[in-house]
């Protein structure tokens, strides 16, 4: 049904066509639903829900022409609540058009509507929330501070820069003159005026308007940020033939930028900043000044009025009084604002790249720019208050870049070389002129996407002040310094991967894991230090809580103790699921790196398949491998163990894993619940036997000292299993101990003495090879 707007008396400008058509509104949300499906961008409102509850005002930044129908329907989707929004005059020039009926059906109002803020002041008292774009306009450039650090944006009108609006602190704070005014009548028992203005305002009662008027008036400020922003030589070559075709450089621009962002694969991210209570801080005696004029309020019009043309002396204070508070207000949402950007690796590298250009700073080695940006990206990870994308949250993403390589980053690269920003030598980058070079406002984001990325930034405290740190630090970074934040990294890792599939925790039949102790890796430095490194491996499904309390042990007796997370372990089931064996040994190597910066000879200690991945990194040889240590190692299986016909034959897990509408789990008995996963993926069991297949190829090239020991009655390895591993080895100095026990985890619970076994294996004086 239309609700149309009910208007109070006296108001000469009420036009009843304006509100909000919920039938229209409700098709055009199921309509940019299915648009949405066809396109690439991946939007992701950030924050909790309830913030959409407790606001409203909200307020986002504007950087294309699309996202301004984006925050209603998130809103829709998240909360199913109705959003007013303003858009300029000229979209309603044509008062019978289609699209201006539409419009207005969807409560949309021109900018230039007489009474705009009481309209919308109107629609907040009944329920409704209202979007606005205080820079008035798209920011291609997000430039936002001026040369003397305040706000201020380009405005095409004035071809200029100038203050952001002041329309929603006003709003904000008329209408908590308006709730002043109810909470008076309230107080004063004025049940006619209430009356009045409730049924003026076509709300249901007086009690919603009471209720309303109890509620503070809440701005939310929000950012969008858009990642990556691509130009390549195709979109730069396509920009000439469309300029070519008669159409402005402004509309050719937009339609290569914005096309890029809604057809190729695009993150578009909002964030919420913290909110804004309109009435906050104000001085004791504007709060007379309000109170004095609320009794002379009859209508929602007269509160803006004051502040158009005030009547007398105090209202004239007023005005004056609350003009200074909006900017006061005003500058507190762009702040917020601004602070909300989502940062990503291209911010960081653009702005890396401008600071070396502003001093002239023009060569940079290659190897040396991407560790100067490993370390911005660890430095600003440290910074309170940062909303990180993904490209800086999850490990996998940039950890590569100390190796010299990352996709995104040469995305960056390719389309600053194809805009004429740098050069690209084999070894090195070399900054060029145009870097620098100030660009008309319709352009720039083509010709220099660096200077966007960098200004989209600079407002956030401590960006600047991180990329600089690394630049000073890249080249006396010592080992110890760089290990310690490479083992940051998968502690975040961890976390990022527990976060992100979380979601799947509803589908599984039990909790993914009920750890007593935390699943994180660990690393326990020793006191007094031996000069040797135990890297320590747990178990299939299982995670490095298991190796903790053994870790303590050894760290005790000089041992530096890393506890390894293989990947896809301590988090959920569902991560597993996506793992390969590969995956699992890429997590020792990272270990072992970081170790190697602490310990001169190192060992490896794992347990279940953690001992088949020790003795695969050790069929690698690398250097400073002092020995291995593998734990009941599972190479061949017990013909009665609980899964063993899934185990004995790859043949049974194919089928299984091909039956479309099959579970992709079994359900299984860990004998350590509170470390391990209750469910197994059958692809992780596919792994495993893949990663036997592997190293039934490998044993003979491990050479190192061995230490193999298994249960006499492991209840899930054939008696054989590490018997067959120990005859396979070329070592020359192998041990191989059979435990009288019952369990296939021995060491979580040193059962059998394995831990005093292990410890005498790692502290005999043993030949190398």
């Amino acid at each position: 049904m239309f609700l149309k707007q009910r208007h109070m008396e006296g108001h000469p400008n009420a036009d009843p066509e304006y509100g909000i058509n919920t039938s229209t509104y409700d098709w055009s949300v199921r309509v940019f639903r299915q648009i949405k499906k066809l396109l690439k961008v991946r939007i992701t409102l950030h924050g909790s829900p309830d913030i959409i509850d407790r606001g409203h005002i909200f307020l986002f930044n504007h950087f294309a022409r699309f996202e301004t129908f984006i925050p209603q329907y998130l809103m829709y989707e998240a909360r199913k609540v109705y959003c007013c929004s303003v858009a300029s005059a000229e979209f309603f020039e044509e008062e019978d058009s289609v699209l201006a009926g539409f419009l207005r059906d969807v409560g949309v109002i021109p900018n230039n509507y007489p009474r705009l803020l009481p309209w919308l002041a109107e629609q907040i008292l009944l329920g409704r929330k209202v979007v606005i774009f205080p820079e008035g306009g798209m920011v291609k450039d997000r430039r936002v501070l001026d040369k003397r650090g305040r706000y201020s944006i380009y405005s095409r009108v004035s071809m200029d820069r100038r203050k952001h609006h002041t329309g929603a602190a006003v709003l904000a704070m008329g209408l908590e003159i308006f709730k002043m005014a109810v909470r008076r009548a309230e107080h004063q028992g004025q049940q006619e005026r209430l009356t009045s203005w409730s049924e003026a305002l076509g709300m249901e009662s007086r009690e919603a308007l009471l209720a309303a008027a109890h509620q503070p008036t809440i701005v939310v400020p929000a950012n969008i940020t858009f990642y990556p922003i691509r130009i390549n030589e195709h979109i730069l070559s396509s920009a000439a033939e469309l300029l070519s075709r008669g159409l402005s450089r402004r509309a050719a621009e937009e339609i290569l930028i914005e096309g890029n962002i809604l057809l190729r694969n695009t993150d578009m991210d909002i964030q919420f900043g913290h909110p804004i209570i309109a009435s906050e801080s104000w001085h004791h005696w504007e709060t007379w000044l309000a109170k004095w004029v609320a009794p002379r309020i009859g209508t929602i019009d007269d509160v803006f009025a004051v502040t158009r043309k005030p009547a007398n002396t105090k209202e004239r204070l007023l005005a004056g009084r609350l003009r200074q508070r909006a900017q006061i207000v005003r500058n507190k949402y762009m702040r917020e604002m601004y602070q909300a950007v989502t940062v990503n690796l291209s911010h960081l590298a653009s702005t890396l790249i401008l600071y070396r250009a502003r001093r002239n700073r023009i060569e940079i080695d290659r190897a040396e720019f991407f560790r100067s940006l490993y370390l911005a990206i660890k430095y600003t990870q440290r910074l309170p208050h940062v909303h990180l994308h993904r490209s800086l949250q999850d490990p996998e993403e940039y950890r590569n870049l100390l190796e010299g390589e990352h996709s995104g980053l040469q995305e960056l690269i390719d389309t600053a070389k194809a805009s004429g920003l740098i050069e690209v030598h084999p070894d090195r980058y070399r900054l060029l002129p145009k870097l620098l070079h100030e660009h008309e406002f319709d352009e720039i984001r083509i010709e220099n996407v660096i200077s966007v990325y960098a200004n989209e930034i600079e407002p956030i405290s401590g960006i600047t002040e991180a990329v600089k740190r690394a630049l000073s630090v890249e080249k006396k970074l010592s080992a110890l310094e760089l290990a310690n934040l490479q083992f940051d990294d998968e502690v975040r890792s961890w976390r990022w991967d527990s976060k992100h599939y979380a979601k799947h925790a509803p589908s599984l039949t039990s909790p993914a894991i009920t750890a007593a102790a935390s699943p994180r890796p660990f690393f326990l430095k020793a006191r007094s230090s031996n000069g040797a490194g135990v890297i320590l491996i747990h178990e299939l499904l299982s995670s490095p809580a298991e190796m903790r309390d053994f870790g303590g042990r050894l760290a005790d007796l000089g041992f530096h103790a890393l506890g390894v997370r293989l990947k896809g372990h301590g988090t959920s089931p569902y991560d597993l699921k996506d793992r390969r064996w590969e995956d699992w040994l890429e997590s020792l190597r990272r270990g072992y790196e970081i170790m190697k910066a602490y310990a001169s000879h190192i060992y490896i200690v794992g347990t279940g398949i953690g001992g088949l991945l020790a003795l695969q990194l050790a069929s690698e040889q690398p250097e400073r491998l002092a020995g291995i240590a593998a734990i009941s190692p599972p190479f061949k299986f017990s013909a009665s163990g609980p899964m063993a016909p899934l185990l004995r034959s790859p043949n049974i897990l194919v089928r299984w894993m091909s039956r479309r509408n099959s579970r992709p789990f079994v359900e299984r008995t860990p004998e350590y619940p509170q470390y391990a996963y209750r469910e197994v993926p059958l692809r992780t069991l596919y792994e495993l036997r893949r990663l036997i297949q592997e190293l039934e190829e490998s044993l003979a090239d491990v050479q190192c000292p061995v230490l193999l020991a298994q249960a006499d009655h492991d209840p899930i390895l054939d008696p054989e299993s590490a018997r067959m591993i120990y005859k396979a080895l070329s070592s020359k100095n192998r041990i191989l101990r059979s435990v009288h026990a019952d369990r296939h985890n021995m060491l979580a619970e040193d059962i059998g003495g394995i831990r005093d076994i292990v410890i005498r294996f790692l502290t005999r004086d043993a030949p190398a090879g």
